[in-house]
């Protein structure tokens, strides 16, 4: 027998991987992926703070497989912060960075500046994304000499990755003692400025008297000083406006009061200086600013003021015939027809007046009682702006401004929720409006509706590849059918 060599072919083993999560598709075995080359790190940066500061919280995203796509899963909450997005990218810039010795590609998915509202060690949730990812898979065959077999002639295939973030503690310091009065926790950098429009006026005509502060902090819940207006002086209630910017990731802007007074009497009147107080952070004390004292000259107006002075002799004219002499003869009369005593013109014509007197009585009463209750008043126009914003939106909609669409419906619905439920902006989360959802009698199914509007809002911020014009007009759609339906439901 010549010689000959047996070479006998065995079945090859995989090697098991010690850590992942292996994907599984028909016909091939895909790539590994696992929390070494695909996580989110969540990055404060501060993590001690005073209460009022602000914190930049940074979500990044690190991978080293492809990504074809990516969707928020849930917003992240920030219990015991008032929470101010940064302005994102649309499309959002692919970075290369080294951490702990791997080369990474780099995403970020959010910013947002934080001002903590209480002290103490105060954690924020994480946040939970999906991510479409391109594994390889290869085709299974038991053909050592089978070219297909090798890597090169691999095919893709996308799966979902779930990624959530780290935690975060931050931990918040109280500010210090020995506030001065009138401190309302305004924390940062701040001018404080105050204006007339006119120094002299005559009686009824209006001024408008102006309080406004500019800086860096968050303007958002910053309180202005409230004037001590003369009591013969009418004061309507302010109109307050406010810009919110930031530069350089450094959260600012303004905020302003406008006062209209309608001096009622003629003479000399003060508005007496106010005080605005805030903490300066770079000075590490409380800094107080002053306004000036303003005198303001009230002359006569064109009507006299009530109680005023009696006309002068000048004013009255005696009329040529004032007194008409009497008829000795009645001369020729004519018999009219009578009239019905309870003809129903004349029982209207009794009727009417006492009725409109009392509606225009309940009606005054009822807009004094509004006027004295401004959350109460907001609560009875939430649906009203509300349905104002939505129209903003489609508007937007329309004009193909998809970045200030998806902002407008969020306003809408989250402005609707505060002004109703009367939670204030500070507190305003998704869980706090959940539960005083509840608590006003909202069934489930509104809670999520409402809560479904929301998120899917802050998605298409983050996946603007799925964020068609059919999906953006049905979220228009959503928004206002639960609005629509928590109005029928809850009671103000």
């Amino acid at each position: 027998m010549p010689n000959s060599l047996r070479i006998q072919v065995t079945k090859a083993q995989v090697q098991a991987q010690s850590q992942g999560k292996s994907q599984q598709s028909s016909g091939g075995q895909a790539t590994t992926i696992s929390a070494e080359n695909l996580f989110i790190r969540a990055i404060p940066s501060r993590e001690r703070v005073r209460q009022g500061e602000q914190i930049t919280l940074t979500y990044k995203l690190y991978t080293r497989v492809g990504i074809s796509d990516y969707e928020l899963q849930k917003l992240p909450a920030y219990p015991g912060f008032w929470s101010e997005d940064l302005e994102a990218s649309k499309t959002p810039q692919v970075l290369n960075e080294t951490y702990n010795g791997k080369q990474y590609r780099v995403v970020t998915l959010r910013k947002t500046a934080l001002f903590a509202t209480q002290t103490g060690s105060l954690k924020l949730e994480p946040i939970k994304v999906k991510c479409a990812v391109q594994v390889q898979a290869r085709q299974r065959s038991n053909d050592p000499f089978d070219i297909f077999n090798d890597p090169f002639f691999s095919r893709f295939q996308t799966v979902d990755y779930n990624v959530e973030s780290n935690a975060v503690t931050v931990k918040v310091d109280p500010l210090p003692s020995g506030a001065p009065e009138g401190f309302s926790g305004a924390v940062g950098r701040y001018t404080f400025s105050a204006t007339v429009d006119n120094r002299t006026i005559r009686a009824g005509d209006p001024l408008t008297l102006r309080y406004e502060i500019r800086g860096v902090g968050n303007v958002k819940l910053v309180s202005l000083p409230s004037p001590t207006i003369p009591s013969d002086v009418e004061a309507y209630e302010p109109k307050v406006t406010d810009e919110v910017k930031a530069e350089a990731g450094v959260v600012g802007g303004w905020k302003k009061a406008e006062y209209l007074l309608v001096p009622r009497n003629p003479g000399q009147r003060v508005i007496e200086p106010v005080t605005f107080t805030y903490f300066d952070l770079d000075k590490n004390r409380y800094v107080s600013l002053r306004s000036p004292r303003f005198d303001i000259t009230v002359t006569p107006g064109k009507e006299p003021a009530a109680g005023g002075s009696l006309p002068s002799k000048e004013d009255v004219r005696v009329l040529g015939e004032d007194i008409r002499f009497l008829k000795l003869e009645p001369g020729d009369l004519e018999r009219v027809r009578e009239l019905p005593l309870m003809s129903g013109w004349l029982i209207a014509g009794l009727l009417l007046p006492p009725l409109l007197f009392v509606g225009a009585f309940v009606y005054r009463r009822r807009l004094e009682a509004i006027s004295g209750n401004l959350s109460l008043w907001r609560a009875q126009q939430a649906g009203k702006e509300a349905s104002r914003r939505l129209k903003a939106a489609r508007k937007l909609l329309t004009e193909g401004n998809t970045e200030s669409y998806h902002a407008e419906i969020s306003r809408a619905v989250l402005g609707y929720l505060r002004d109703k439920l009367r939670i204030p902006q500070a507190e305003l989360t998704m869980e706090t409006a959940s539960e005083k959802l509840q608590a006003a009698g909202a069934d489930q199914e509104s809670i999520a509706m409402v809560q479904s509007v929301i998120e899917r809002a802050e998605y298409s911020r983050f996946a603007p590849k799925a964020d068609t014009r059919e999906a953006r007009e049905d979220l228009l759609d959503a928004a206002a059918k639960a609005i629509n339906r928590l109005e029928k439901g809850l009671s103000t």
